[in-house]
Parts: C-alpha cells; sequence; structure tokens
C-alpha cells in the first residue's frame, strides 16, 4: 500500500521532534477525522498521529484490512518510523482500544518503550473469541444505527450505505475474529476509560483491563456517552494525557478538566506499579483468554491454565466468566454438557459440567466441588510471578497452585479421562467450580437458596484431607478424607488513651498498648481437646508414623485420663510432627491475627489502635462464648474486646450461629463413595493407612452437611510443612509428580463408580 497509515498534524522533521507522540485508534468504521475536535486542545508538546486504515477516507477505494496481525503490525512499522525521540502514547476508542493494545505488543516485542496505553469505551482483549466469519450487512446496518453515530436516514440510502458499511463490516470482522490470549500480556501503563452514560460499555467491562497489562493500571471515568472523545474531548485527553513522565505541564484549560480516577493504581486484582517486580502481576500468558490448548487429561497442563487465569478474590467476589468460559470450551470439546450460572456481580458466575448417569438403579450425584477464585497475591513480594503458573525444580508455581487450581486439575482431568475411554457412571458426576468460596456473598449457600433442587447432590467431595509424607520427605505415610471442618470467629481488639503532638510522647500510648494486648493474646493456648474425627486421625498416625517418639506422644495423648496429661503430651505431638501447625490446629481453639490498624497522620500520636484476629473452633471441642469470656478476661481492662458478626447481629446471636454451625453433624464414612476413595489410596498409595479427619479450615461444605448430603474434603497430593505454609501466602506451589499422582487418585475413585455397560 503506498498510500500511508498514519499522518502527524503538522509533522516536519519527526526525526528530531520532542515531547509525546500521541497515536490514535478510531472506533468502529471511522478513521482519523473523528478526532478532528483534538487539534488545539492537546498538551503544548505533544503531536497527534491519525490513523487512516484501507477502506475508508482518503483511503476509501482500497481493500479493508480485516486480520487485525496485518492491521497491527503495519501501524507498528509507521510508528516506528515517525516516532522519531518522543515518548509514546497510544490511545484507543472503542474498537481502537483493541488495535492499540495489538500494536503496543507489537512494539515492545520490537524494543520500542510505549510510555502508556488508553482504553477508551472499549472492551477488553478477552472478550472476543469468534472467527469472524459470520459479520453480514444487517449486523453492519444494525451496528452503525444502535452505536454509532450515523443518521438512519442516511443508512437508507443505499450509495452511502455502499460507502459507509464495508468498513463497518470489516472492523466487526476484526473484533470478531481476534483472541487476545495468542498473545503475551505486556508491561506497560495502562489506563481503562469509560463514559459515565455509555450504553454500550459500562463500567464493569472497562475494568476487566487491569487483567490485560503486568505494569501499573489507572481507571477512570468521563461524562458523555459512547463517543466522548467526541462530546467531552477535553475529559477524554485529559484522562489519557495527564501526568506523563517528563512531560511539560499541559494547558489549564484542558488537563484536569472532567476526568475522574476512580480507582487510582490498581493492585488488588493483579495489576502492578513497574518499581515492585516481585508483586503480583497480571497472567503473562492468557489473562482473559477462554481457549484451552492442552490434552485436558494431563492436570498440570490444566493446572497452569487454571493459575494463569487470574481470578483474584479483593473480598466481595471474583470476576470467574473467563476461567468459566475456558472450562466450558474444555468440556465441550470432549462432549459434555455446561452450564454457566451468573450471579448478582457482573462477571461472577458459577460453573457446571455433568456427565450423565446411566442404569437403571442410578444414584444421586457425586458433586465435585472446587472454586475458580483465589485470594489476591498482594502486600507480601513472591519471588515469582504469582499468575505465570511457573515449573521449577519439579515444583508448579502460583496463587492457587494448592488452594484450590490444583484440585480443580486433578478433578478434571481424571474425569475428562474416564469420558474419553467411554466410561458409564452410576451416577451423575457433576463439576461444579464456586466463585466465591474466599469471599463474597454469592457462594454456594447462595446458589442452593437461590437455585434448590438444580444440583440435588448425593455426596459431594471438596478440598480437605492431605496425603502427608513420613519423617524421609519421600515415602507417603498417612491420606486423609476430611469429613468436618472448623469454623472461625472473627474478633476486633481495640486499645485507646488520647490523640496528641509528636513532642509529647507520653506513657499508655494506644500503639504499645496494642502491642502489649497482642503479645499476650499471641502467647495464650487453649488446652489440647481433639474431637471424634481428630482422635481417629490420630490414633491412625500413631500406627502409621516409623517416628517411634511421635507414636509414643500420640498414644499418651489420646489415652490421657487429666487435662494436665493430655496438654502435655499434645504439645509433645505438634513439637515432634512434621507438619506442626497442621496438626497443632487439628486439637485445639486457635487464634491467627490478620490486622492491625492506626495513625493517620505523621505528627500526630493517634488516641485509638485496632487489630483482628480469627478464632478457629473444632467442632465438638471448646464453646466459642466461654473462649471469648477467657479472653477477655486474660486481656482486662487493657483493651475492647468485640465481636465482628453479619451486619446486624448482636454478639449473643454471632455466638449462637456460630454453635449452630459446629453442632452440624460429620459426614458419616459409611459411604460407597468414602469406601472408593480407601480403594483407590491402597491402588495409588500402597501400604499407606487411609483415615476419615477433622479439616483445620473452612470449606463450603456447611450448606450440604446442613441438608444432611455428605461431603468430604481432599487435597489428593503429597504435601510437606513449606507447602502448607505457603497455603493463602507467598510463593504458593504443589509438586508437578504429586499433582499427577494425586490426579490418579481421583481417576481411581472414580472408577470405583463406573458401571459395566
Amino acid at each position: 500500500m503506498n498510500v500511508p497509515w498514519l499522518s502527524v498534524q503538522g509533522e516536519t522533521r519527526p526525526e528530531s521532534a520532542a515531547g509525546t507522540l500521541a497515536v490514535c485508534f478510531a472506533p468502529t468504521g471511522a478513521h482519523g477525522s473523528t478526532f478532528a475536535n483534538w487539534r488545539g486542545r492537546l498538551p503544548e508538546d505533544t503531536a497527534l498521529a491519525l490513523i487512516t486504515p484501507p477502506g475508508r477516507g482518503t483511503r476509501v477505494d482500497e481493500e479493508p484490512v480485516t486480520d487485525m496481525t496485518a492491521y497491527a503490525d503495519a501501524v507498528a512499522a509507521e510508528i516506528r518510523a515517525l516516532r522519531g525521540g518522543r515518548r509514546l502514547v497510544l490511545i484507543g476508542i472503542s474498537l481502537g482500544a483493541l488495535l492499540a493494545y495489538e500494536t503496543c505488543c507489537r512494539l515492545l516485542d520490537a524494543g520500542v518503550p510505549v510510555t502508556r496505553l488508553c482504553a477508551v469505551a472499549g472492551q477488553c482483549p478477552g472478550d472476543f473469541h469468534g472467527d469472524g466469519d459470520d459479520v453480514t450487512v444487517e449486523d453492519a446496518r444494525a451496528f452503525a444505527t444502535g452505536t454509532g453515530p450515523t443518521d438512519p436516514e442516511l443508512l437508507a440510502d443505499p450509495e452511502f450505505e455502499e460507502v459507509l458499511l464495508p468498513p463497518v463490516i470489516a472492523d466487526l470482522q476484526l473484533a470478531a475474529g481476534y483472541d487476545g490470549s495468542r498473545s503475551p500480556v505486556p508491561h506497560v501503563e495502562l489506563r481503562a476509560v469509560w463514559a459515565t452514560e455509555d450504553p454500550h460499555v459500562p463500567e464493569v467491562t472497562v475494568r476487566r483491563w487491569i487483567d490485560w497489562t503486568r505494569g501499573e493500571c489507572t481507571l477512570l471515568s468521563v461524562e458523555g456517552g459512547h463517543h466522548a472523545h467526541q462530546e467531552n474531548p477535553a475529559a477524554v485527553i485529559s484522562a489519557c494525557l495527564d501526568g506523563l513522565p517528563g512531560a511539560r505541564p499541559s494547558r489549564r484549560s484542558v488537563l484536569g478538566v472532567g476526568a475522574t480516577a476512580v480507582a487510582g493504581t490498581v493492585l488488588g486484582l493483579g495489576a502492578v506499579p513497574a518499581t515492585e517486580p516481585g508483586a503480583a502481576a497480571a497472567a503473562p500468558a492468557a489473562a482473559g483468554g477462554v481457549s484451552f490448548e492442552g490434552d485436558p487429561t494431563d492436570p498440570v497442563g490444566l493446572a497452569v491454565a487454571m493459575i494463569r487465569q487470574n481470578t483474584s478474590n479483593p473480598g466481595d467476589g471474583a470476576l470467574t466468566r473467563p476461567f468459566a468460559k475456558m472450562l466450558q470450551g474444555i468440556f465441550r470439546a470432549a462432549g459434555v454438557g455446561t452450564e454457566i450460572v451468573p450471579t448478582p456481580k457482573e462477571g461472577n458466575v458459577h460453573f457446571f459440567a455433568r456427565v450423565p448417569g446411566s442404569g437403571p438403579a442410578r444414584k444421586k450425584p457425586l458433586v465435585l466441588l472446587g472454586h475458580s477464585d483465589v485470594v489476591p497475591a498482594i502486600g507480601d513480594k513472591w519471588t515469582t510471578d504469582p499468575f505465570a503458573g511457573d515449573i521449577k525444580d519439579g515444583k508448579l508455581h502460583g496463587r492457587g497452585s494448592l488452594d484450590m487450581k490444583g484440585v480443580n486439575a486433578a478433578f478434571v482431568a481424571a474425569l475428562l479421562r474416564h469420558v474419553r475411554e467411554g466410561a458409564a457412571f452410576d451416577r451423575d458426576i457433576v463439576f461444579w467450580s464456586d466463585c466465591d468460596e474466599e469471599q463474597g456473598p454469592y457462594g454456594v449457600r447462595w446458589f442452593l437458596t437461590e437455585h434448590p433442587g438444580k444440583v440435588d447432590a448425593g455426596t459431594v467431595i471438596t478440598e480437605g484431607g492431605w496425603v502427608l509424607n513420613q519423617r524421609d520427605g519421600r515415602t507417603p505415610m498417612i491420606a486423609s478424607l476430611t469429613c468436618n471442618d472448623k469454623r472461625s470467629l472473627l474478633l476486633r481488639l481495640e486499645t485507646s488513651s488520647y490523640a496528641t503532638h509528636t513532642s509529647k510522647p507520653f506513657t499508655g500510648q494506644a500503639v504499645i498498648r496494642l502491642g502489649e494486648v497482642l503479645d499476650r493474646l499471641g502467647e495464650w493456648r487453649a488446652h489440647i481437646r481433639p474431637n471424634a474425627l481428630s482422635r481417629q486421625y490420630f490414633a491412625e498416625l500413631a500406627e502409621a508414623t516409623t517416628d517411634r517418639s511421635l507414636a509414643e506422644a500420640l498414644r499418651e495423648m489420646l489415652n490421657a485420663r487429666s487435662e494436665q496429661q493430655r496438654d502435655r503430651a499434645g504439645e509433645a505431638v505438634v513439637r515432634l510432627s512434621e507438619t506442626p501447625e497442621l496438626h497443632n490446629a487439628m486439637l485445639r481453639t486457635t487464634l491467627a491475627f490478620t490486622s492491625a490498624q492506626s495513625g493517620y497522620y505523621p505528627s500526630i500520636v493517634p488516641g485509638t489502635a485496632t487489630a483482628e484476629f480469627r478464632a478457629a473452633f473444632l467442632p465438638g471441642a471448646d464453646d466459642p462464648g466461654r473462649i471469648v469470656g477467657e479472653l477477655r478476661s486474660l486481656i482486662g481492662n487493657r483493651a475492647a474486646l468485640t465481636v465482628v458478626g453479619n451486619p446486624g447481629e448482636s454478639e449473643q446471636q454471632a455466638l449462637d450461629r456460630l454453635r449452630g454451625y459446629l453442632a452440624v453433624p460429620d459426614s458419616g464414612y459409611d459411604t460407597d463413595v468414602f469406601r472408593a476413595w480407601q480403594t483407590a489410596v491402597r491402588r495409588t498409595h500402597p501400604g499407606v493407612r487411609a483415615t476419615a479427619c477433622q479439616f483445620e479450615a473452612v470449606t463450603s461444605a456447611v450448606p450440604f452437611r446442613e441438608q444432611n448430603v455428605p461431603v468430604y474434603g481432599m487435597y489428593p497430593f503429597t504435601v510437606n510443612r513449606d507447602m502448607l505454609k505457603r497455603m493463602h501466602g507467598t510463593d504458593e506451589h504443589i509438586g508437578v509428580e504429586a499433582l499427577r499422582q494425586g490426579t490418579e487418585t481421583v481417576y481411581q475413585l472414580l472408577a470405583g463408580l463406573r458401571t459395566e455397560s
């Protein structure tokens, strides 16, 4: 093509130009003229580069480009030629946001720095997964009428339509055939902008751009509709060009007008500033994408793909639709029916896949219950990218590798291996990926309330028990399937004194008093009180371990006749255990300290300081009210301790609710599923004891157990102390070969439910 794609307004000698080059990508069907009212409004050191693609404007006689690669390659080549020594800012409006993103990827791959990428009123790269072949003239006409600023009377003119619609069709084909997951996510500063009155690309859609950079991401809003860049140019220019590093101050009439930063720098959902390379980052290869190209019966490849889907849950639920779409593609390719069920939160969905059972005596379904969401990977620094799914030294690293995308991968791979073999089961096998297990209002309890009878589970298997090695770290020792969970209570401490100037510190400052109280609580230990499930597990452990000292301490604890003897022996069990934190939590009430806050100005000694912690209780052991009273007696008048319940709950109501949870019976283990698991363990771990167990954490099992549905928990792969300590922590990982062996255990469990037909 002889006509250039780019033209720089007022350009003379680009090789000597300085300042900023703002390259603007037009919305669907448009070209550079859509930015006509930007001239004269730009900062003084900024040049405007406009793109005229084939098929429009001065190039109307050329064939439109419908391939994103060809489009981005051509624009990137001309940018390299015109850039000179200037900073590059790429600004994409609507469809232009995708074009700007792809061009940015190519420039960075070629070593050309991009200072900022701006996506205005645009869907993100993960929203498109088609082939582009089914776009019709009717689609283009509907788009131009409903989304574009074109007068419908002009569209009624056949001659005008002949000129207008071909570039619209071409651009719709560009978008429909696009798959952003094919390229690695770039490291670039990103500004994602939505218009407050845009009916086509709302705030929730624009927010998904946070997963499409490994650099800093800022979310902003401007007044106006879908074409705010024309309706409110000053605000859009401000949103895109304000605060550029090294730029001279812009005109007061342009910058700082009409753009509102609603989220500042977004860290909680995967984006990080370039100054913190060890912090959390968006997935480098497949963030937001929905395709999986590997073998679905390979749990390692599946787990890597799942980790690369950043489903961080900031506390009110995760954005899990892309993850669910990926799962949907995997199961559909295997011929398994699926369903995605939305929740009231946009992008927050439950995923189901169902393999129908067969035979005249079909039993109620077995539900393999996983969860899509993971806790955020922020705050403490990682030594690996938490959303890369890197494999190093035989370990798979990443947020969710242990909790619980590794388990999800084992469930899916084992089930699809049976499907590939043409297996028939004596009941439906349902894989369910919950969206709000970590936090949020729309998890399993919400689903069972809003959709009663939809799952109708007969038995549930979810996260829970562990496979542990002997002291040598290599020989499997014991496998557990959990039959109940601990439950926790959130407690808050507050100390108070008075606020004053930092020049006049005094004895008894609130922060110091809080520290003293936390020290005292940190030394507190509840009595050793194993419940029935824990006693069964530790009795089996005493027979399984080759450590004679540990076995002796276990038997002494279980046979103790006094509380003092049991406490002494229990402390020895914890001390001698290779996984002391795990076994301590299975023996007593525990306290875990999660946050502390105080201070609001550098020259003020604050008058109050607060901290929060969780007390976790074993069913059948300590009463929560008694423990709260004991802790209050311990701290005396040094601090106020309050129970944090649900909104509107009194302390008594919160304690009674917790007592109700703790009273839910254990899941019985005289069931065919429990026996199938024991048989599976014998096949994959010969000689290892397989026992019922108490889980040390909280899962989504309680709503099922309240309905008398047996729920069992497993992490089917072998773990060690370091791996357990990194659950919800930094550098979370699992063993690659352990994951494969654990998947074999799940496969053998399901094999026990197959029928002959």
